[in-house]
């Protein structure tokens, strides 16, 4: 997901660059536009598995003091898993998170230069 926003952002610095009159300004806003829902529906599927697996934390944890003998070892192998799991999914949403919205500047600006034309 990564690799595809930024070749998609480097894409978009190019065409950016280009001052030719050739280019529809529009269509590509439009076409940028549907991109950025994809990648909206996206990001909420992440933050639904990221806050699920927040919650899932904060459950073990819980369960983590409370619990006695034997068991302990067991989950506190299942806190560390989860908790390795839950550190990947924030990174990977704070990643995502903070490539669409960098491509709502993208949009503006191509909707700025479709204005001009």
């Amino acid at each position: 997901m990564n690799k595809q926003l930024q070749k998609l952002k480097k894409d978009l610095d190019a065409l950016l660059s280009d001052e030719a009159d050739s280019v529809d300004w529009q269509a590509e806003s439009e076409e940028l536009l549907t991109k950025i829902k994809f990648f909206q529906h996206e990001r909420l599927v992440h933050l639904i598995v990221t806050m699920t697996m927040c919650l899932l934390t904060i459950i073990i944890t819980g369960v983590l003091f409370t619990i006695e003998g034997d068991a302990l070892i067991a989950v506190m192998l299942l806190f560390a898993l989860v908790l390795a799991l839950t550190a990947s999914y924030l990174s990977h949403y704070f990643k995502l998170e903070n490539h669409v919205q960098s491509l709502y500047g993208y949009y503006y600006k191509l909707q700025e230069k479709a204005r001009k034309m």
